[in-house]
């Protein structure tokens, strides 16, 4: 009954940054503030009250029209909504977190004399991460739908992405200093100051996985001129990189193409879309698949060469 009511919560949460979200898809593609100027109807132009703005049951209360001009409203926003809310649940689910596991979050595996460095800490799951998690499928989201629009991904949203990855960046790295100066405690030596704010050097993974996607996609953007892939997509992979790490950069890459390829063909052949697709919306989706399967994707794969 605990996990239902949080989850109920994480949904509501969710859909509540959904409506946001749908401010930013229809503003940010024409050049308008998603922050000071109030919410309206797109087609009357009249300011909406604060009870019209309920995220999906709005919608649902006022059977998909305008309380004012009774014009009918796009059903992106309550699908924008719910989305928004499933992923959050998801994040947190396959993030590994059920409020009965609250007291494992700064679980610690033993130390042994034989145990490697790299088996200093075993936490169940890194609860600021999933939040980070969440926060960049939103990010998705936005960038999904603008791009499948306008065939353009907004610059601004690729920024701040990149800030959700130094984010996670320093926050690996003073997680990994704070159990390197535990482990090095626990068998009695003394770490300077580089060797302890370097801790293992995972933060190494995430600054690869910024050039590891990108600068390969960068080499086929300036010699194809850009007809082969576009310019924000090579940001998109960069700054997910930095999120992800180089593994999961190179999973979500995968799955993208793969994505991409397998879905167009499909519409190439039954609604007659031509050869040009926005490439954005099947990189996004590849980038949730790493980060929610990745982990295993990577284990999977690694376990042919064992």
């Amino acid at each position: 009954m605990v996990s239902i009511v949080f989850y109920i919560f994480v949904f509501i949460f969710g859909i509540i940054i959904g409506s946001f979200l749908n401010v930013c898809i229809l503003r940010i593609p024409l050049k308008e503030t998603i922050v000071t100027e109030r919410s309206h109807c797109m087609k009357c132009g009249h300011n909406l009250a604060w009870y019209d703005l309920f995220p999906l049951f709005s919608y649902l209360f006022l059977g998909g029209k305008c309380r004012y001009c009774k014009a009918k409203i796009s059903k992106q926003y309550p699908i924008i909504e719910f989305t928004n809310g499933v992923f959050a649940v998801l994040c947190f689910m396959l993030g590994g977190f059920w409020p009965h596991t609250i007291k494992y979050l700064h679980a610690w595996v033993a130390i042994t004399e034989t145990t490697e460095v790299y088996d200093w800490v075993q936490p169940v799951y890194d609860f600021g991460v999933l939040v980070l998690n969440c926060i960049l499928c939103s990010a998705l989201i936005v960038i999904t739908v603008i791009d499948w629009r306008t065939f353009e991904i907004p610059f601004g949203t690729n920024v701040f992405i990149f800030i959700l990855g130094v984010i996670k960046l320093i926050g690996t790295m003073l997680t990994d200093s704070r159990y390197y100066g535990f482990y090095c405690q626990h068998i009695g030596t003394n770490p300077t100051f580089l060797e302890k704010l370097n801790g293992n050097g995972k933060w190494l993974e995430f600054v690869i996985g910024f050039f590891v996607v990108s600068i390969p996609l960068a080499i086929i953007y300036y010699a194809s001129k850009g007809k082969a892939i576009g310019g924000g997509d090579v940001k998109l992979m960069a700054v997910a990189g930095l999120f992800l790490g180089w593994k999961l950069a190179l999973v979500a890459l995968i799955f993208g193409c793969l994505y991409g390829s397998v879905i167009h063909i499909i519409r190439m052949k039954v609604s007659g879309e031509g050869k040009q697709l926005a490439m954005g919306p099947y990189l996004s989706a590849g980038i949730v698949t790493a980060l929610w399967f990745g982990k295993y994707i990577v284990e999977w794969y690694s376990g042919f060469f064992h």
